[in-house]
């Protein structure tokens, strides 16, 4: 399944997300599933990152937007070898900024759509290679979406 990226946009604002700074380079992008990204993104993008030492937190040199970015990079990467991908389309994964609930700072995280409904809205730690969830205000407080 494909999404412009003007669907991709109203549907991540019907989940809540608002932003300023939206980026949404695409014109069409392939839906990941959620079993993807838990189990077979998040088992390649370790090794990724074990291969080249990146596991890690550095502070600065390692840090959460470094990680959100290979990861959404890498993520790409694993679209665009995809034999069976849809043609002319990204992936649906991108960068989330958004300030933190617990201690109100900053932090950079991933986001994807997962399907075509606001609950599809999937959020991606990929410190941990796991999906969590944000609050409310948290979805409300994004600095920054790039996909």
């Amino acid at each position: 399944m494909t999404r412009t990226g003007a669907q991709i946009a109203e549907q991540l604002q019907a989940a809540g997300v608002a932003s300023l700074n939206w980026h949404l380079a695409d014109r069409d992008y392939a839906l990941p599933t959620l079993n993807f990204l838990r189990r077979a993104f998040a088992s390649a993008l370790w090794s990724f990152q074990n291969f080249f030492a990146v596991l890690s937190w550095t502070e600065e040199a390692n840090d959460c937007d470094d990680f959100a970015r290979i990861s959404a990079g890498f993520a790409q990467i694993l679209h665009y070898l995809t034999p069976d991908r849809p043609d002319r389309s990204a992936l649906a994964v991108g960068e989330f900024w958004y300030q933190k609930d617990n201690f109100g700072g900053g932090h950079a995280i991933n986001v994807a759509c997962c399907g075509p409904e606001p609950s599809d809205v999937v959020f991606y730690e990929p410190q941990t290679r796991t999906v969590v969830h944000l609050s409310d205000t948290e979805k409300a407080n994004a600095t920054m979406v790039r996909f």
